[in-house]
């Protein structure tokens, strides 16, 4: 693992909705760049920021244009390396999106591999060698090439082409991984790579990184450890990965797989997130109706361990974590995310000092937090919103709340590019007077979790009570630290000896006995 990951705390940025500097409606890079004090008060240690490359924007930026270019909404290249600038002044570390498993079909490289003749960009897509050819997602009949395409999701995000793990002689165009005539688009994302690392940038959150090469072992139960339908995958990471490696040192490539005993045991990255794909993850905060992308049975798998009914179990939820611990070893460290931009925001529907247990039991849990923008203050989903190809997942890329003034600090434009809460008392500037804000609590929490160097992701962990309350202790050497957290509306006690209180809330200690009230928490040091 590297070192500097052991006890940092990342922060998503989802930069449309952050901070607006020039007064457009939309954030963009300045306004992050001047909002670095916020995070560093907040005890950030890198942020994660959602692309903002040139992009039609028909989901969410996700569909890029220009890998070289900035998108004006967003600002300049300037600005970006002024961002890395400050940030890196202030010891918080830069990480951005990397979407290389399609472009928009916008890209300057589609449109030249959309043309009859054949050119360098011939064998950057996915395309079938005639229009009569077919396979599943096939997209055909709007371009000149005598052929369709393979998209990922839209039509309008060609699937670029890493091969496949196995080929068919039946369908000749599908190129095996190892293909040399794919080595030109692989030279050409390194050379991108390369070009905002030089910037300066810490490294990369990778977008759809087990899905490169199609036809492989994507996805699957999530206690798999078969190798089996992972040689293309691997050998692509371990080519690109490795050269980086060797160029650029300390950096970190982060993956959006949600496999971690693949993505870090097997491919080597340095970090994988847990996401609402993950059920026993699901089992904390988003196995209820309203809680996840959909109702369906897929989703809808019983009870939320943190809700006040207190019938949820964090005993799948152990169980796996454990799991994880032992595939990843000390190559990496997986992340259970606050929210994401891709899911239900986890203040919604819950209490201050419910949303505080459930930061309490994220920031003392063994993994590298990451919190998503405005969980840390409490803003809610946006249901009745859905922009830019999100659907439903909008709702969580609302503005920021800075102050309760019109506009919210966010923007001085009336209508903003994404609508603006209107839920008053949840704002950085109402939270930061009061000490017992969901804000300072937050801030209280990332400040021990640096004092104790049992907190760290590399630091043993054992699970005491599954129930109401969950019961855990984090340990190295001889020092150990007990967390108690009881999401629930019901009243607990428990009896243990300790030397010193490090935090709590809603919770009397009367000599060794700790009494947990509805919704509390409470971080003792043995």
């Amino acid at each position: 693992m590297l070192n500097w990951l052991k006890n940092s705390v990342f922060y998503q940025i989802y930069p449309t909705s952050f901070y607006d500097s020039n007064g457009d409606g939309i954030g963009d890079l300045c306004g992050i760049a001047q909002k670095v004090e916020y995070l560093k008060n907040l005890g950030i240690d890198a942020v994660w920021i959602n692309p903002i490359y040139k992009s039609p924007f028909k989901d969410g930026g996700y569909d890029i244009s220009d890998y070289y270019e900035i998108d004006k909404k967003f600002g300049t290249m300037p600005d970006l390396e002024n961002l890395i600038t400050v940030f890196h002044e202030n010891g918080i570390k830069v990480v951005l999106d990397l979407v290389i498993g399609h472009t928009s079909d916008k890209h300057k490289w589609f449109k030249k591999s959309a043309t009859a003749k054949r050119n360098k960009y011939h064998d950057y897509y996915i395309w079938t060698e005639n229009l009569f050819q077919d396979y599943p997602g096939l997209i055909r009949g709007l371009y000149y090439r005598d052929g369709g395409y393979l998209p990922n999701y839209y039509a309008s995000q060609p699937s670029l082409n890493f091969g496949f793990e196995t080929t068919d002689n039946n369908n000749p165009w599908m190129m095996h991984y190892t293909d040399e005539r794919l080595r030109p688009l692989r030279e050409e994302i390194l050379n991108m790579m390369r070009f905002y690392l030089d910037k300066g940038i810490d490294g990369f959150r990778v977008d759809m990184a087990g899905s490169l090469v199609k036809g492989g072992a994507i996805f699957g139960d999530i206690y798999d450890t078969s190798e089996k339908g992972l040689d293309g995958i691997r050998w692509l990471w371990k080519n690109i990965l490795g050269t980086l490696r060797r160029e650029y040192k300390d950096k970190v490539y982060i993956a959006e797989w949600v496999l971690p005993q693949r993505s870090i045991g097997m491919c080597g990255f340095d970090m994988d997130f847990l996401t609402h794909d993950t059920i026993p993850f699901n089992g904390l905060y988003r196995n209820e109706k309203g809680c996840n992308l959909s109702d369906s049975e897929y989703y809808v798998r019983g009870y939320n361990y943190f809700s006040p009914e207190g019938k949820g179990n964090l005993k799948e939820f152990a169980k796996y974590t454990n799991f994880l611990y032992e595939q990843v070893g000390d190559k990496g460290m997986f992340s259970a995310p606050t929210t994401t931009h891709d899911e239900i925001r986890m203040p919604t529907n819950k209490s201050d000092d419910l949303i505080k247990t459930v930061f309490a039991f994220m920031l003392m849990l063994k993994h590298v937090p990451f919190i998503y923008y405005g969980d840390e203050i409490g803003i809610e989903h946006n249901f009745s919103v859905s922009k830019d190809g999100g659907g439903i997942r909008t709702g969580a890329r609302t503005p920021m709340l800075w102050t309760e003034e019109k506009g919210r600090g966010f923007s001085v434009k009336k209508n903003t590019y994404l609508p603006i809460s209107k839920n008053k008392n949840i704002s950085v500037a109402e939270q930061s007077r009061n000490k017992n804000s969901i804000l300072n609590t937050v801030r209280a929490l990332i400040k021990l979790k640096k004092q104790y160097q049992c907190l760290n992701a590399d630091s043993e962990q054992n699970f005491v009570e599954y129930g109401y309350p969950g019961v855990f202790d984090r340990i190295y050497k001889d020092e150990t630290i007990r967390v108690y957290v009881n999401p629930s509306d019901k009243t607990f006690e428990r009896e243990f000896n300790f030397t010193k209180v490090l935090m709590k809330n809603n919770v009397e200690i009367i000599k060794n006995k700790v009494k947990l009230n509805a919704q509390s928490f409470a971080i003792l040091l043995k």
